[in-house]
């Protein structure tokens, strides 16, 4: 993520949440149906909806350039 960081400035802000915060989401995590891995990616558009659910980490970059395109096309 930090790595495409820059990339984005100023159109994508990229959040990383701990580990111990993630822990303490159980509910937030289930609802975006997170439930087996309890863990992923989560990509907000503008409007705070969430468009993009990437489960567990099976994912890298090309998967999160292609959410971060996803979020900028719904935000025009």
């Amino acid at each position: 993520m930090s790595e495409l960081a820059p990339s984005y400035e100023g159109r994508v802000d990229f959040v990383i949440i701990s580990a111990e915060d993630t822990a303490q989401r159980g509910d937030e995590i289930e609802a975006f149906g997170f439930t087996e891995l309890r863990h992923g990616l989560v990509g907000f558009t503008s409007k705070g909806d969430p468009l993009v659910k990437l489960p567990g980490h099976r994912f890298g970059k090309p998967e999160i350039e292609a959410a971060a395109a996803q979020l900028l096309a719904a935000d025009v």
